[in-house]
């Protein structure tokens, strides 16, 4: 059985096959382990443990032995009397040798001294002949024994992080390595015989002083990880191009002034790092490169791009030379990450509104004063560096991320921004086409901003003017108008309502826009006017004098009517408020009556679409409480709201809400 506790462990001692004791601040290992007779696995890493007890012979069949990060500095020869084991790690300790009794453990198959004080390694390392991985990293070896080429089955070998300046030819024996780290040393040269490790997937010598590469690593033909930054290396060979296998070339931090041209030819190459060299131009031949998703040229003195991969990621251009970024990177639709900082970039082409999935972007230390207008395309940016300050950045993604929720087509946003993040200051850069389009996008605050521009700053306020005989009106979107009544009012006027988008308008009647109406703009038109004014014209010109001026009388009439507990006075006056009109001073108790239920929904809705102003129009659809479980605080900040800067009466709703409910007290005793 599995313990992952002492105590656990000592309940059931003859039962404990693995004893996990990791981070449990032991200063020593508990005798009790030692009494454990099927115990093969002892898992005792991240303590406070500086003594291997001579105990630790009597756990016969131990297999696997970690006493990672201790404070161990010796090894004790009972340790070397496990003959079973097969996984011994003793990372990050102050082990300084390795005693010569470690040929002892013939069965050993992974060992790990990684993170120690070993100067050396003794010959007798050579006997562990079963040993497949082999972990050094982290000391202060200055060679390897030559007796390592006895290690025939070893596949990993990791020697990084230490003093080794020279390779022995023990290295190239070991045929079966499949991985080898030699990064963080002091290699000076790498010797032809590399070649023979021709089993070898990844080979790591970064962080070295190579100066020059040679032209047997070509002869790795399952090569597919190769690091070499942070050398002196002036030049690759073109020959390495026969790696075909490779998927990861790195090369940053040396002193490379061209690429090959056949570089191309890496046809599996996924991620190629270039940064921190000396590059003044790419080769056209990158292109090729059909597997490419990590390219990364920064820190180089590069002006200019050459067609790249479509499948690129990651690309890395920072700090170079740019002026300008080329058209052709509106062709990288699958790119995710750009880093672009630090060059001389004034801003960006038009094309690049087309990386749609790019999500990170660094454009810091480029002289941009202010948001390119394609950010505001790229709909999965969630990251940004540079331009503008940091206040709009904020504002840029936040839109960003409405455009995503909303489904904001990119033809619209730089409207819809204009009114979110900037106060609709400048939509009159904007056409009527593109605005009336973006009203349907059932954003209530932007439809409203937009439909007052169009209707009261655009052009001044709309009316229906004489001579009126001959002209076509057009209902767009939600204005109260039910054509089957509204065309003969018209017909007796010399005038038509038209249904064809297709035919020319003379009015355009702009109602609300919803995103499931799918409303069409007509093919032209004259004039923009809104609901309200096309009802003061009909109420003008068909004579209806009580919307006109209607006596205290009729008006407390209505009131009763439209409140009335009896359903046929409700229907009766809407009626006569379809046939006659409405007054002004009857809007609040229509509000009134829609909110809280009274009468029919959809006709009183129509009148109030007819007859508000575009103020009125917003305040009708908030979803604020007038009734129910609604504090005194509360409603007196929900009549506000419904009130503000509208023809709605604050003082009328609260007096009703009081006489019928006893609510709205605070309200009239402040406002009242």
């Amino acid at each position: 059985m599995k313990a992952y506790n002492l105590e656990t462990a000592l309940a059931h001692r003859e039962k404990v096959t693995e004893l996990y004791l990791h981070n449990c601040r032991l200063d020593h290992l508990p005798p009790a382990v030692f009494g454990m007779p099927l115990l093969w696995k002892l898992e005792v890493s991240a303590n406070l443990i500086s003594e291997i007890p001579r105990q630790i012979r009597q756990l016969k069949g131990l297999r696997s032995l970690s006493l990672h990060s201790n404070q161990i500095p010796e090894l004790p020869p009972p340790l070397f009397e496990l003959k079973e084991l097969t996984e011994l790690n003793l990372g990050n300790n102050q082990i300084r040798s390795l005693p010569p009794a470690i040929g002892r453990l013939k069965n050993l198959r992974f060992l790990c001294l990684s993170g120690n004080a070993l100067e050396e390694l003794p010959p007798e390392l050579g006997q562990l002949t079963q040993l497949n991985q082999l972990d050094i990293q982290n000391n202060q070896v200055k060679r390897l024994p030559p007796q390592l080429a006895r290690l025939t089955k070893l596949r990993q070998l990791r020697v990084a992080r230490n003093r080794i300046g020279r390779l022995p030819k023990a290295l190239f024996q070991l045929e079966s390595l499949d991985l080898l780290d030699l990064s963080h040393n002091r290699i000076r040269t790498l010797p032809p015989a590399i070649g023979q490790l021709r089993m070898l997937t990844e080979l790591n010598l970064s962080h070295n002083r190579l100066e020059t590469v040679p032209e047997n690593l070509s002869e790795l033909p399952t090569l597919r990880r190769l690091l070499l930054g942070h050398n002196r290396i002036s030049a690759i060979p073109s020959a390495l191009t026969g790696l075909q296998w490779l998927i990861w070339l790195s090369v940053e931090k040396n002193k490379l002034t061209r690429l090959p041209e056949n570089i191309g030819q890496y046809r599996r190459l996924e991620a190629l790092i270039l940064s921190n060299n000396q590059l003044t131009e790419l080769p056209d031949s990158l292109s090729r490169l059909e597997a490419l998703s990590q390219l990364y040229i920064d820190g180089n003195r590069i002006n200019s791009l050459p067609p790249l991969p479509s499948r690129l990621k990651r690309l890395s251009i920072s700090n170079n030379r740019f002026t300008e970024l080329p058209s052709s990177i509106q062709h990288l639709d699958n790119l995710r990450v750009l880093y672009a900082g630090k060059n001389q970039l004034t801003g960006l082409p038009e094309g690049f509104r087309q990386l749609y999935h790019l999500q990170k972007l660094w454009l810091d230390g480029n002289p941009m004063p202010d948001l390119p207008k394609p950010l505001f395309f790229l709909s999965a940016l969630e990251n940004l560096k540079g331009p503008g300050d940091a206040a709009a950045r904020r504002k840029l993604i936040r839109f960003l991320r409405l455009c995503r929720s909303r489904e904001v087509p990119a033809r619209l946003r730089l409207a819809v921004y204009e009114v979110m993040e900037e106060d609709g200051r400048r939509l009159g850069e904007f056409s009527t086409e593109l605005l009336l389009e973006a009203l349907s996008f059932g954003m209530a605050d932007v439809a409203y901003a937009i439909r007052k521009h169009l209707l009261e700053e655009r052009n001044g306020l709309q009316r229906i003017t004489s001579p009126f005989e001959g002209k076509q009106i057009y209902l767009l979107g939600e204005t109260g108008f039910e054509p089957e009544r509204l065309r003969p009012q018209l017909a007796k006027l010399g005038m038509q309502l038209i249904d064809d988008p297709e035919q020319e308008a003379d009015y355009v009647i702009l109602g609300r826009l919803l995103r499931s109406m799918q409303a069409k703009v007509p093919a032209g038109f004259k004039h923009l006017v809104s609901r309200r004014a096309l009802s003061a014209f009909l109420n003008q010109e068909m004579g209806h004098f009580f919307a006109l001026a209607p006596t205290a009388q009729q008006l407390n009439n209505l009131r009763l009517m439209i409140f009335s507990p009896e359903r046929a006075q409700r229907r009766l006056a809407l009626q006569l408020l379809n046939t006659n009109g409405v007054p002004k001073q009857l809007l609040t108790d229509l509000f009134l009556a829609w909110k809280l239920g009274y009468g029919s929904q959809d006709t009183l809705e129509c009148l109030l679409l007819q007859n508000t102003s575009e103020e009125a129009l917003r305040a009708m659809y908030y979803p604020l409480g007038l009734t129910g479980r609604t504090s005194e605080a509360t409603l007196t900040t929900n009549i506000i709201k419904y009130t503000e800067d509208n023809e709605f009466d604050g003082k009328r709703i609260a007096q009703f809400l009081n006489e019928l409910y006893g609510t709205a007290g605070f309200y009239l005793r402040r406002y009242g």
